[in-house]
């Protein structure tokens, strides 16, 4: 299995973005993880990353390969699982906890079509996009952006996601469109918050790279609910920063309309975070690994593969 155990190293180093986040997810040391990369390389013929000091980078080899270890690997623990344990022997409950946006559009309906293979499993959901601990709480998995602050905990990214500033048309009726940055400041805005998290500006960056501006928005009204800040920004109550995969539909339908289309946030991600696979039930590595796939594969459709 020295194969196997290489090529699920070369994937969790692709999807943590460093050898130390793969290490805690395999459950072993960061040198024993770039052993394995390089053991990989020899036997492949090829480099699959760039290493510096400080990052590392995949090469075009490595990206080339990287989609069919990944399907494969999946498929493997998936197929490993249904020996085990029988792919129709599924049961017992699950306690998600995720925003709402993300319920909506990814896993109210994941969770439609996983029952419909497993219908003795059942689910509990938590609308949220606060800080949980998952140990005290009960939760099984949590849907986040943020960076893991618990190294007991493991999380597997679900994609990369930019937010980007729009409006409802209606907005900018009798007022003169926004031409820089600093006008959007003088717009009322609809924003995500909660008492203990009220960011006062939002950090967006150039198309080009090299330029990033502050902009202090105009709190009229602040939420902590997702959606809810996604209908009040239809309803033409104010400026807001949303996922792109969230709002392109109305986009679409000319709904909504982005401004400053050149500024966006930076790039972040959105991670599944869970206590370790060790000793955990089935049920939530065959959902997990279900979710990650269901999002990989919806998320084009959502943005046209574009972020």
């Amino acid at each position: 299995m020295r194969n196997l155990d290489d090529i699920e190293a070369f994937v969790r180093v692709v999807e943590c973005g460093d050898f130390t986040g793969a290490a805690r997810i395999m459950n072993v040391t960061a040198g024993a993880v770039s052993k394995q990369i390089k053991r990989l390389e020899q036997s492949l013929g090829i480099t699959l990353f760039e290493r510096s000091t400080r990052k590392i980078r995949m090469t075009g080899a490595g990206l080339e390969i990287y989609e069919h270890f990944k399907t494969g690997l999946e498929s493997f623990y998936q197929a490993k699982l249904i020996a085990e344990h029988g792919l129709n022997s599924l049961s017992g409950s699950i306690a998600i906890s995720s925003p709402s946006t993300f319920n909506h559009y990814f896993l109210i309906p994941a969770i439609d079509a996983f029952r419909k293979l497993h219908p003795d499993v059942s689910f509990s959901l938590e609308s949220s996009d606060r800080i949980v601990d998952l140990y005290a709480s009960g939760i099984d998995i949590a849907v986040r952006s943020a960076e893991l602050a618990d190294s007991r905990l493991i999380a597997r990214k679900l994609f990369d996601q930019r937010r980007v500033v729009v409006c409802a048309p209606e907005l900018l009726s009798g007022v003169d469109v926004p031409m820089n940055i600093a006008d959007l400041a003088r717009l009322p805005a609809v924003v995500f918050g909660y008492p203990g998290y009220t960011p006062d500006s939002w950090i967006l960056e150039h198309d080009e790279g090299n330029k990033v501006q502050s902009v202090r928005p105009k709190k009229m009204l602040m939420t902590d609910d997702g959606m809810a800040l996604l209908t009040w920004t239809l309803q033409g109550q104010g400026i807001a920063l949303r996922e792109s995969w969230s709002i392109n539909d109305y986009q679409q339908h000319g709904e909504l309309i982005r401004l400053m289309p050149e500024w966006q946030e930076s790039v972040s991600s959105l991670w599944l975070i869970r206590t370790s696979h060790r000793g955990s039930p089935v049920r939530l590595n065959v959902f997990s690994e279900f979710l990650i796939n269901f999002c990989r594969q919806k998320l084009p459709l959502m943005h046209g593969g574009s972020l």
